[in-house]
């Protein structure tokens, strides 16, 4: 099963890689300041800009809203951009010698030998500054390369971060409604037992001993109402909505239980190996060209490849037991469906009391709560699997 802690751990990397970044002001979902991205429809685009957040937009509103990784994005940019003002610069440059040079032919100025070695030098200048313009597209061409690749990078790295926060935030929701029924409860007990104490069938201690007890359940429900509220302001964050706004979060996704019989973990772990960010640098680094430090290269590459087919051994096995727990869940509430209705029944024709009512409504609740959470972690944990095929291992998984 999956880690303990595992929602933490991811939110803890997030906020290790923007928090020594600053946070500018970015234009968040709804903003009219921001055109349309090319390649991408209308409709998407407006479906993005509205005050809910799906589950299948958190890719495009971390690349295109938050504000953090815009910030990554431009300054990759920025790098780019120099380099690529530098080489127009020189052709223009080039351009301009060809020119002057052409010109003073044609104008017959290059009869004189004066002329003639003017000439001469504009064109072993243009022909020099040439070589130099096709160095600098070569080393455009590899920042390019690099920044593509940084950018994507750090764009799957917030995005599965903001799907781990949204998974917990649907746990936390879902486990809410047990935690309300469990103060309803007591609620109930309290006042069952003040009436008891009035018809002398209650000690004052029985009563305290009942208040403490919604205290305790309404201690709960506050603890996990400021849960869901750290979460909804971190995914807003993430987002690139305002942290206070009134966005809506939607639901996790049903997923096809079928895929799970189709995961192939032998081919999945060859494309996690060739997508993984941490090996393409392992692979591009350097190794001094001698010989130990090509055995050393090699060895280190070797030893990362074996860590991550059993990371993804780990990741396959955690769906495979999340799934187990899923079924499970499932089945149990299937019987407490029914022993809800059967406790409904029951008491509308006044042979149940409140509190044994109430105490089913809990156990269902309990199990309705079990069964989102498990599915939540069997999503997280296909979720987990599909972002080390493409690539993204959090750091405290490895």
């Amino acid at each position: 099963m999956r880690k303990k802690g595992y929602l933490s751990a991811c939110m803890a990397v997030t906020l290790t890689l923007t928090a020594a970044l600053p946070v500018y002001g970015a234009a968040g979902p709804g903003s009219t300041s921001i055109a349309i991205p090319d390649g991408m429809g209308e409709e998407t685009w407006n479906r993005l800009n509205d005050q809910t957040i799906e589950f299948d937009e958190l890719s495009d509103l971390v690349r295109y809203f938050n504000p953090d990784f815009k910030n990554i994005a431009d300054s990759a940019g920025n790098e780019l951009s120099n380099q690529q003002y530098l080489y127009d610069e020189m052709r223009t440059s080039i351009r301009d010698l060809n020119n002057n040079a052409q010109a003073m032919k044609d104008s017959g100025a290059t009869d004189s030998e004066e002329g003639q070695k003017t000439f001469q030098a504009l064109k072993d200048t243009a022909k020099a500054l040439d070589a130099r313009a096709q160095m600098l597209e070569k080393v455009i061409k590899r920042i390019n390369s690099g920044v593509n690749k940084n950018v994507d990078r750090y764009s799957k790295t917030f995005s599965s971060a903001a799907d781990q926060i949204m998974i917990g935030y649907s746990s936390a929701l879902a486990n809410r409604d047990v935690v309300q029924k469990a103060l309803d409860l007591s609620k109930a007990g309290y006042e069952a037992q003040s009436l008891s104490q009035k018809q002398g069938m209650a000690t004052e201690a029985d009563v305290l001993a009942a208040n403490k007890g919604v205290l305790a359940a309404q201690a709960a429900l506050d603890q996990i109402d400021n849960t869901i509220d750290g979460l909804k302001r971190s995914l807003c964050l993430m987002t690139g909505y305002p942290a206070d706004g009134s966005v809506q979060i939607g639901e996790i996704p049903r997923l096809d239980l079928s895929v799970i019989g189709a995961l192939d973990l032998t081919a999945d772990t060859e494309k996690a190996i060739g997508n993984n960010y941490d090996l393409i640098e392992k692979r591009h680094g350097g190794s001094n060209k001698t010989t130990t430090g090509i055995k050393n290269k090699d060895a280190g590459i070797s030893e990362a490849e074996q860590n991550l087919t059993v990371t993804m051994q780990s990741y396959y096995q955690e769906i495979l037991q999340s799934k187990s727990a899923y079924d499970a869940a499932s089945t149990a509430y299937e019987k407490a469906v029914l022993e809800k209705q059967k406790a409904g029944r029951s008491y509308q024709l006044g042979m149940l009391s409140k509190i044994n009512y109430l105490q089913a409504q809990m156990a269902f609740s309990q199990a309705e709560g079990d069964k989102q959470t498990a599915y939540n972690t069997l999503y997280q944990a296909y979720s987990t699997y599909q972002w080390a095929v493409n690539g993204i291992v959090t750091a405290s998984e490895q």
